[in-house]
């Protein structure tokens, strides 16, 4: 089945923060979060969980597609300065993921998804069903809900509308007491159908690239 990438024409991709590790870390403008839209010089895409390293710098995660590997600063707001990716990988349709390390400058993000969802925790594979609720908030079509579909090769499918624009979406599932649990980063949807959507899981991420979600 052929692949619809979702990285948007213009300028935008994940968000990362980079900062030294501080007792008290300044943080960045509220708008920095998961859920927002980022951008370069040619494409435009939406930034994913917020993340901190072991080398204390923080981080937006983000579709690897969206990197086109000319080390270009992405920004936020049109021209605000975010920082560079760092990391990234695409292997056919079972890993599609990439970091961008945060400037100094830019202070630590807020870990809230969308800015209001609180971060519980990281679910794995195994911790995902197919029937479960599952939601993603995208810079172009917002917060769209269905349910998992499908979970192989480290990839969750799940009937979630989505559109250009919206590569690096957060997909998470809700929980009772308000919080999420992060799940995904939104890879793409198969051509012409904008109601499935596939998500690479963030938590093999973790332990390939060193990185602790932010709650």
């Amino acid at each position: 089945m052929r692949l619809r990438r979702l990285r948007g024409l213009g300028a935008i991709a994940a968000v990362v923060i980079a900062a030294t590790a501080l007792a008290h870390p300044v943080l960045a403008d509220p708008g920095v979060a998961p859920g927002m839209k980022v951008e370069d010089e040619n494409s435009s895409c939406t930034a994913g969980f917020a993340a901190q390293g072991n080398d204390g710098s923080y981080y937006l995660m983000t579709s690897g597609h969206c990197d086109r590997h000319d080390d270009s600063v992405w920004s936020y707001r049109g021209d605000v300065p975010l920082g560079r990716i760092t990391a990234s990988e695409q292997e056919g349709d079972t890993r599609d993921a990439a970091i961008i390390r945060l400037d100094p400058s830019v202070g630590a993000p807020d870990g809230h998804v969308g800015g209001k969802y609180l971060v519980r925790d990281v679910l794995s594979a195994t911790e995902i069903h197919v029937g479960m609720p599952f939601c993603k908030i995208g810079a172009v079509t917002g917060e769209t809900c269905g349910t998992v579909k499908d979970v192989q090769n480290d990839v969750v499918e799940a009937s979630v509308y989505s559109l250009n624009g919206d590569s690096g979406s957060p997909g998470f599932v809700k929980n009772p007491d308000g919080t999420v649990s992060a799940v995904g980063l939104l890879m793409s949807s198969p051509d012409g159908d904008d109601y499935t959507t596939y998500f690479a899981l963030v938590d093999p991420l973790r332990g390939r690239w060193g990185l602790r979600v932010l709650p």
